[in-house]
């Protein structure tokens, strides 16, 4: 009776927080031995298939994502727009996706993960359906914003069902490897995409695209399975900001995301500029960021293993000053041979940081705590850190010299490590009884 007795217990602590219940299904409790290992064998089964579908819409995600921003440039030239316009435009998308960004926990509690992703691929269909069909401008800003509804919405969602489903041992593992199939789905369908508008048109490369997104929305509707039982993610309880911003762990990792955003996430755009003032022809900075992306997508791919072995904090803090030396090497260096080199290293420690902050993120917080909230809180503070990042490191390209948006982005890459050390120093949230109805249930005090 005492071992049945604590079968059952294993039963439901695996069910309703991690272990037997797929990524985006419920499976329901079973009882007895044989049919709990049937039942465990295949929520392990489902998980699986459940996260590649994640990883190839998130590959499908970042790729709509960049292809629309892309695409801009043929619609300018179509419907002959200032270009004031086009920074609107891109004002647009990167509003909604920041706004619905910070939503997007209670939108996921409210509706269930598994329809939160097919709304977000839905909003990209409507996105690339409106720009095809568009025979007026003011149509863009309809479907710019959908653009960034779709990719505000999944962000948080993906990375957070990621960090919920893997163990602290290889947390920043997973969303790395989930990170770096988003870039190589960057890399194709954007290459797809300005193909097609190459060869068609515009209009026709949207339509080729809408396509694209109503299969990939059928096919998720089918192959991720309905739920039985209740998301586990609305089994967990539910913080709201306040209690975030007291959590002192979650807050050193979210100042560590703010900091990292804004040194790193928009080096891209400046590189070519640093490298013409070097007397590198405009045209062949385009060879010298294909190298940058490589180790960009190395980067995550290696250190999200390096802070599962040597932690996440310590990682992370020899990353950012890495970085910072990186980035006045940079500005320093003079053969081509020695730029190329500097800018694959470059690569793997600028955006290769962002799981690691994630990990953290997820390790702030409490088993029973809900990282939707968590992870569309810190997407929308990382998210305005990089939008922010852009304007002001124009003006100092402006004002005082390319080369001066480097040296910022090296001090501001440095300013990373405080809050990564205080994060090593914190403990975690002690817990309180919290009475519900007829129960007590266990949540974190910050």
């Amino acid at each position: 009776m005492e071992i049945e007795g604590r079968l059952i217990k294993r039963i439901k602590t695996q069910t309703s927080i991690t272990g037997g219940m797929p990524i985006l299904a419920g499976q329901g409790q079973v009882g007895g031995g044989r049919n709990y290992r049937r039942a465990r064998q295949s929520g392990r089964n489902t998980r699986g298939q459940n996260i590649t579908i994640l990883f190839v819409c998130n590959a499908l995600s970042k790729g709509w994502e960049v292809s629309i921003l892309g695409l801009l440039a043929f619609f300018q030239h179509q419907y002959e727009l200032p270009l004031f316009m086009v920074g609107i435009l891109s004002a647009v998308f990167i509003i909604s996706q920041i706004s619905i960004s910070l939503f997007a926990g209670k939108i996921a509690r409210a509706l269930h993960s598994r329809n939160v992703i097919f709304l977000s691929i839905a909003a990209s269909a409507m996105a690339w359906l409106t720009l095809f069909l568009s025979g007026h401008a003011w149509l863009l800003y309809l479907a710019f914003m959908f653009g960034g509804i779709s990719s505000g919405l999944f962000e948080p969602i993906g990375n957070s069902l990621v960090a919920r489903y893997s163990s602290m041992s290889n947390r920043a593992t997973a969303i790395g490897n989930f990170a770096a199939f988003g870039d190589m789905g960057r890399i194709a369908v954007v290459a797809a995409a300005t193909a097609l508008a190459g060869l068609l048109g515009a209009d026709r490369a949207c339509g080729i695209l809408f396509l694209s997104a109503v299969i990939a929305l059928v096919l998720a509707m089918i192959l991720i399975p309905k739920s039985n039982g209740a998301d586990p993610q609305t089994q967990e309880i539910p913080v709201h900001l306040g209690d975030l911003v007291k959590n002192r762990k979650f807050r050193f990792a979210t100042a560590a995301g703010i900091a990292d955003s804004f040194s790193s996430a928009s080096l891209y755009i400046f590189i070519p500029f640093l490298l013409s003032a070097k007397g590198i022809a405009l045209a062949d900075t385009l060879y010298f960021n294909v190298i940058f992306f490589t180790g960009y997508m190395s980067g995550r791919l290696v250190l999200g293993r390096l802070a599962d072995r040597h932690g996440a904090p310590n990682t992370l803090m020899v990353a950012q000053f890495t970085m910072a030396a990186l980035l006045l090497m940079l500005v320093w260096a003079s053969g081509t041979i020695t730029t190329v080199l500097l800018l694959f290293l470059l690569g793997i420690f600028t955006r290769g940081t962002s799981p690691i902050i994630r990990a953290m993120v997820a390790d702030s917080l409490d088993e029973k705590t809900s990282f939707h909230d968590a992870f569309s809180a810190y997407s929308f503070a990382s998210r305005s850190s990089s939008a922010l990042c852009r304007p002001i490191y124009g003006f100092l390209a402006s004002y005082a010299g390319i080369a001066t948006v480097f040296y910022a982005a090296s001090a501001v890459a440095v300013s990373t490590l405080y809050p990564a050390a205080k994060y090593r120093g914190t403990g975690m949230p002690r817990r309180r009884k919290l009475k519900m109805g007829s129960g007590t249930a266990d949540i974190a005090e910050y």
